[in-house]
């Protein structure tokens, strides 16, 4: 059956602010091209706008090598790309890489007063998307670190939405995810996460909000054709399963 709504996955082991009012040292600005792309975006309700939210971590490194990765912070931005979560997130094992080239977290962060524990970041998420269509890219990775799921039927992925992928180098016929940034220059004409720079969270989740936008019209209508095969499924599984339990037992003489 469809699945509900997101679970918490456990393991052993206030307001909304504009992405323009971000503090600069938080965050960079995105800068276009000489030539931005207009990007044509579908005239929806806003009560329609209300179901999407985009999200985004960023993550530090734990255990030998720092290859394990932690929370260190979470972003939720609206339909619009304003604010809804931005909180850093206190790890509760020892940091060995801060990742802070690429993450631009530091141990400031992460000993702030305001970083959230793991437990309340993730409750805050979840309530944040719940019944909410969720977008971002490589959305596996953000979910996996929050030890949590969502329903497939409202995750839009861009990293895994064949139009956005790109073809594999060497295996003929095989697609695999385009990088972010490639696709925010390519369709949007946006420049983020440039070499040499911090990744930023916030600006992250706006551009596959972005994308999402662009492509919207037609990846919703393969959504909605994969809702109703899948649930035609259902339907004929129940049949033969409520056939077969009627079905009279055969007594071999």
């Amino acid at each position: 059956m469809l699945r509900p709504q997101h679970e918490i996955i456990t393991k052993s082991s206030s307001s909304k602010t504009s992405r323009r009012n971000k503090s600069s040292s938080k965050s960079k600005a995105r800068s276009s091209l000489s030539k931005p792309i207009v990007v044509e975006v579908e005239d929806i309700p806003e009560s329609e706008m209300s179901r999407y939210v985009a999200l985004d971590c960023e993550m530090v490194g734990v255990g030998a090598g720092g290859y394990r990765s932690a929370l260190a912070r979470v972003s939720i931005v609206n339909w619009d790309g304003d604010t809804i979560v931005d909180r850093h997130v206190k790890v509760e094992e020892p940091v060995t890489d801060y990742r802070t080239f690429v993450s631009g977290i530091t141990q400031a962060d992460l000993e702030s007063h305001d970083a959230l524990s793991f437990t309340e970041a993730r409750e805050l998420v979840c309530a944040a998307i719940q019944d909410k269509v969720v977008v971002g890219h490589a959305l596996k990775n953000d979910f996996d670190v929050l030890q949590i799921s969502h329903p497939w039927f409202l995750i839009r992925d861009t990293a895994r939405y064949e139009p956005l992928m790109k073809p594999h180098p060497f295996e003929d016929g095989i697609l695999i995810a385009s990088r972010l940034r490639d696709l925010a220059r390519a369709k949007l004409g946006l420049v983020i996460q440039e070499d040499g720079t911090m990744h930023d969270s916030i600006e992250d989740a706006c551009a596959a909000m972005d994308l999402y936008k662009k492509a919207r019209r037609k990846w919703e209508k393969a959504v909605e054709w994969k809702v109703n095969k899948t649930r035609l499924i259902i339907e004929r599984q129940q049949k033969e399963a409520l056939f077969s339990a009627l079905k009279p037992a055969v007594t071999v003489l």
